[in-house]
């Protein structure tokens, strides 16, 4: 087995923890440092990690310095979206870093995820988006079951959101393209309502949105986000001999021959079926594993490839495209900065409940109520 891998992580919340969780648990990684604006998030850190042999993690305020000093194979990106293009970019530039693992949403716009693919392209640094959710072993089993043909033909999947289309919803956006095999979205069509001044993580959100997908293979998708009290990261896929009701960790298939309902709750390969947190642990250390034999050339094809969390954060972008032009929007999306914003920019969106909020401030530290944007 190749040396285990030297990661840096840059921004220490609850996301980044899931990222180092999955690369202990995995074996395969060494933490060998941290980067954050505050040192008790690092500190934080250090209480739930250093029991660990592969946690060696030294303390940086500045994520610059980080990698100019600590030698990096790999640099895990877990800071809110707008930072996501700044450090991913910095990261690829940085002499020795093979690969980066980047919290999703992929980017604040498709235009900055172009951006990150060009800069990790150019230095042959591989670029990796953390929808984890593709590891979980009920998913893998729902798509083999749809490419065994066990429920005919896919026709739809419905699913239910809340907290803004980027911030939940493109976890479930790739959640279509991985069980159905990943098939293109070719059109897509949506709507969206924004009474409030609703934030998330320094991004603007709606409050309520209905998107509808629409694929090449003729499958479609869709989505009740804060519509109804409803929302989880399963879904409900109707064929045409059959449906699956799938959860993130186990799913029902009923079809022509089944009899009835029959119900399957798969172990993980880290976690057993009903374990705490077995979506997390399950999903996380499966992720890091597969990830780093992709870094080390073991295997050539990654499930979590940049590409699929492009398409992830465009399928959602293009429901704001919908809405803001009032038509069916056919991909590639062509206007790459945020629809959302450019709508509230335009007055096509005016607050009736003034007061901006953020749903994601309350991971800020200290007297901090809104991102520090200066310093991501």
């Amino acid at each position: 087995m190749a040396d285990k891998l030297r990661v840096g992580v840059i921004g220490c919340g609850e996301i980044s923890s899931n990222h180092v969780l999955g690369y202990l648990n995995s074996e395969r990684y060494e933490i060998i440092a941290l980067a954050d604006l505050s040192e008790d998030a690092m500190k934080d850190f250090d209480a739930k990690y250093s029991g660990y042999d592969d946690y060696k993690a030294k303390h940086f305020t500045d994520a610059h310095e980080m990698l100019d000093k600590s030698k990096l194979d790999v640099v895990s990106v877990g800071v809110w979206d707008m930072g996501h293009a700044p450090m991913t970019i910095a990261a690829a530039a940085t002499p020795g870093v093979k690969a980066v693992l980047c919290e999703k949403p992929m980017s604040d716009t498709t235009g900055n995820a172009a951006d990150m693919m060009l800069v990790c392209r150019r230095n042959n640094v591989k670029l990796a988006i953390s929808h984890q959710r593709r590891f979980l072993p009920a998913y893998n089993l729902a798509k083999d079951m749809i490419a065994a043909g066990d429920i005919g033909a896919p026709r739809l999947i419905t699913t239910f959101a809340r907290d803004g289309l980027p911030n939940y919803s493109s976890h479930l956006a790739d959640m279509y393209r991985y069980i159905l095999g990943d098939p293109e979205c070719v059109w897509v069509m949506g709507g969206v309502e924004r009474e409030t001044d609703q934030w998330a993580r320094a991004v603007p959100i709606e409050d309520k949105a209905l998107g509808v997908w629409g694929f090449d293979n003729g499958a479609q998708a869709m989505i009740l986000s804060g519509l109804t009290p409803e929302s989880s990261f399963g879904a409900r896929i109707y064929g045409s001999d059959g449906m699956i009701e799938l959860s993130v960790d186990d799913l029902k298939i009923m079809n022509t021959t089944s009899g009835g309902w029959q119900e399957h709750k798969p172990d993980g390969e880290f976690a057993k079926y009903g374990a705490d947190n077995f979506e997390m642990i399950e999903a996380g250390s499966v992720q890091a594993r597969e990830f780093a034999r992709w870094v080390n050339g073991e295997i050539e094809d990654y499930r979590g490839v940049a590409e699929n969390g492009y398409k992830a954060l465009e399928m959602v972008h293009a429901v704001y495209e919908s809405a803001r032009t009032h038509s069916q929007v056919y991909l590639p999306l062509k206007t790459k900065s945020h629809p959302l914003t450019e709508m509230i920019d335009s007055g096509h969106l005016p607050v009736l409940y003034p007061g901006r909020y953020d749903i994601r401030n309350r991971t800020l530290r200290g007297e901090n109520t809104t991102l520090d944007t200066k310093n991501v």
